[in-house]
């Protein structure tokens, strides 16, 4: 996958540094809608995100670090699934 590739709202965010940019790139294609839909009923993830009802803003700040704490982990895969829930 190429950098450009990356959603811009994840580049954007100010979350994620270059080297995770590159990690999250290194992903040869980004997980299925249906990965995405099973990942978010995870007991961990379901707690994240009802954790932040009725604040998309919140969530999504939320959501990212944890991703970028699974990258941090080396799991790419779990990274990009939060990330695009």
């Amino acid at each position: 996958m190429l950098l450009s590739e990356i959603p811009k709202f994840i580049i954007d965010s100010g979350i994620f540094d270059a080297s995770d940019l590159r990690d999250l790139a290194t992903l040869e294609k980004i997980p299925s809608d249906e990965e995405i839909d099973a990942f978010q009923y995870e007991p961990e993830i379901q707690e994240l995100l009802n954790a932040f009802i009725g604040d998309e803003s919140t969530r999504l700040i939320h959501q990212l670090l944890k991703a970028k704490e699974f990258l941090g982990k080396g799991d790419i895969h779990k990274a990009w699934k939060l990330a695009l829930i």
